[in-house]
């Protein structure tokens, strides 16, 4: 089959529009989508000092592959790469490996950051302090995780001087997450689902979803063509997310709906309007621990530091 622009032998076809695409025009595409999504949603400015969460993960590295590109136009900007390591033995040091080869690859300042030195305990010895879950901890690893990851994002982001803090989570990701809060029936978190990135407390760097219209299966093809190798293998605490079976639902439907993570993004962009005319039960305060931004006297950081503690 012929690319739907031109002469060459296509390599990818998308399911939702039946467009034909060769490897420049796939690239092209890609481009154009993310910079379509940066400028519709107001995400970055000329001068911007970009920190992107680099894993090295697929997402990551086809963000920071693609952004490296889209930012040689505007030479004012800087992007600088941040990697977490959570401490999971057997898991972390293969995406170590591939963020580093690709940070080096472009030429992008890198800073690691990682549970141990921030806060005092890597993920596996969490874990196994805090017991099975269910029957000793309250919440699933990809929880504790999550709290510990915006944490020290955040704190990385302010340490590096950055205005605004780039992720790689895709199109699926964020559908994922929008029907996760609505089955929990969680308005309030539906409402910060505000793609534009904002200040919402002294505390907190803005962060964006330049990836958040483009499907998973384009961004494995884009790495897939242009040779950027990154870690396939899932982490080994994943079976413990819920989430896992909101994106099965999802990637079923797919294959009979294609548009469908596409509609729920969209119906969430069209809600916001209205959401946002919901007072939050609380604003968000100071923590009289650390002075970190939470709606309660402790941020979940330092609520999870006391029951380690005890």
């Amino acid at each position: 089959m012929k690319c739907s622009f031109c002469d060459e032998q296509a390599l990818y076809v998308r399911p939702y529009d039946k467009l034909a695409l060769c490897h420049e025009h796939f690239n092209g595409k890609m481009q154009k989508r993310v910079q379509k999504t940066i400028t519709r949603y107001n995400m970055l400015k000329r001068g911007d000092r970009i920190a992107v969460g680099v894993s090295g993960g697929k997402d990551s590295i086809a963000l920071l592959d693609i952004l490296h590109k889209i930012e040689k136009d505007f030479p004012e900007s800087e992007i600088v790469a941040i990697t977490i390591d959570e401490g999971i033995e057997h898991y972390r040091e293969e995406g170590m490996h591939y963020a580093k080869l690709h940070v080096s690859r472009l030429g992008i300042e890198h800073h690691v950051f990682s549970f141990e030195k921030d806060f005092g305990h890597d993920l596996d010895s969490i874990i196994n302090k805090l017991g099975a879950r269910g029957k000793d901890r309250e919440l699933g690893a990809c929880s504790y995780c999550g709290i510990l990851r915006r944490n020290i994002l955040n704190k990385a982001a302010k340490e590096v001087g950055a205005d605004v803090v780039l992720t790689g989570h895709n199109l699926e990701d964020e559908a994922e997450t929008i029907l996760l809060n609505i089955i929990r029936g969680d308005i309030q978190r539906l409402g910060r689902l505000n793609p534009t990135p904002r200040k919402i407390h002294e505390s907190l760097v803005p962060r964006a979803k330049p990836f958040r219209a483009t499907p998973q299966a384009e961004i494995v093809m884009y790495c897939l063509i242009n040779e950027l190798e990154y870690q396939e293998i899932q982490c080994p605490y994943a079976i413990e997310a819920y989430r896992g079976d909101v994106r099965e639902f999802i990637f079923k439907t797919q294959e009979k709906q294609p548009m469908l993570c596409y509609n729920i993004v969209r119906g969430q962009d069209k809600l916001l309007a209205s959401i946002k005319e919901i007072k939050p039960k609380q604003e968000l305060r100071n923590c009289k621990e650390c002075g970190n931004a939470t709606t309660g006297d402790l941020c979940k950081t330092c609520w999870l530091k006391q029951q380690l503690d005890n």
